[in-house]
């Protein structure tokens, strides 16, 4: 599992046993009803899933090594490894068939999106495989035409994942604000929640082939770059030395993220070695 997923999910969990232990410390405040409780620990479940999901289903450094290598019109040394996503069934139909969490449009939209995300997906490896059996029949110009869809397919995929990053961000933040009223680690868990959220969005936008991907890309660093100063001003809960130790820790990882950016950047165009750096500056292992 990637870490970079992996750092947020243990966060959630965090939050959730903290909010339901009865050795946190709470401080006063108004404590939401069970159906709200419940709502929102629907929300964080279906984003956690969301997230699993999203990591095995689109991989980015998989995805531009394929195009490269059809782009180089079999003169590659070898075919890249296609590692298959390991989904469950279950997780899957808990995708397409949002829960009543949420309302009936975003139901409506996320299922959209998902079903855009696995058909295009499918779509993609399906012409690799057909782009693989025109080049060993020497027909380049069907081959050339499978190149130009599976670029066309990567945007789509990228966009879908990034679209449903949207949709899910404001009712996973309010979900939060619920499941952490009375947490008083609540303020720092909230930034650690908007800050991966960013840098999530900014690896994903920078490995895809998105529209705008710059200008998208500085908008989230300029907002990523907001969070952090706030981040870096909240106060330290007495009580919390090793949560406190952990949040700094992860500041330094947002700090060292921000300042390879700019580097990986440079060239205006997606690269491995560039997806790896971000990766790493992260504190985190591709695996």
């Amino acid at each position: 599992m990637r870490k970079i997923v992996l750092c947020f999910g243990t966060l959630i969990s965090l939050f959730l046993l903290l909010s339901c232990s009865g050795n946190s410390n709470k401080q006063a405040g108004v404590p939401a009803t069970m159906a709200e409780l419940q709502k929102a620990k629907e929300v964080i479940s279906y984003y956690s899933t969301s997230l699993e999901v999203l990591k095995n289903l689109v991989n980015e450094k998989e995805i531009n090594a394929l195009l490269d290598y059809m782009n180089l019109k079999g003169k590659a040394p070898a075919v890249p490894t296609i590692v298959e996503p390991m989904i469950s069934p279950k997780d899957s139909a808990i995708l397409m068939k949002p829960d009543s969490c949420f309302n009936a449009a975003t139901r409506r939209n996320l299922t959209q999106n998902y079903a855009g995300l696995f058909n295009t997906r499918n779509e993609f490896y399906m012409n690799f495989d057909a782009y693989q059996n025109f080049m060993k029949e020497k027909n380049v110009t069907e081959a050339d035409k499978l190149l130009q869809a599976n670029y066309q397919l990567s945007i789509e995929m990228s966009e879908y994942k990034q679209n449903i990053y949207d949709i899910l961000t404001p009712f996973t933040e309010q979900a939060e604000q619920v499941i952490l009223a009375e947490n008083p680690l609540k303020e720092h868990i909230v930034a650690i929640g908007k800050m991966s959220g960013e840098v999530q969005n900014i690896i994903n936008l920078y490995a895809g082939r998105h529209a705008m991907r710059d200008a998208r890309i500085n908008d989230d660093v300029a907002k990523l770059t907001k969070e952090l100063e706030l981040a870096k001003k909240l106060p330290a809960v007495p009580g919390h030395e090793k949560e406190m130790k952990d949040y700094n820790h992860f500041l330094t990882q947002v700090e060292a993220f921000l300042k390879v950016l700019p580097q990986v950047r440079a060239n205006g165009a997606y690269s491995e070695s560039g997806y790896d750096m971000l990766i790493n500056s992260y504190g985190l292992s591709l695996d």
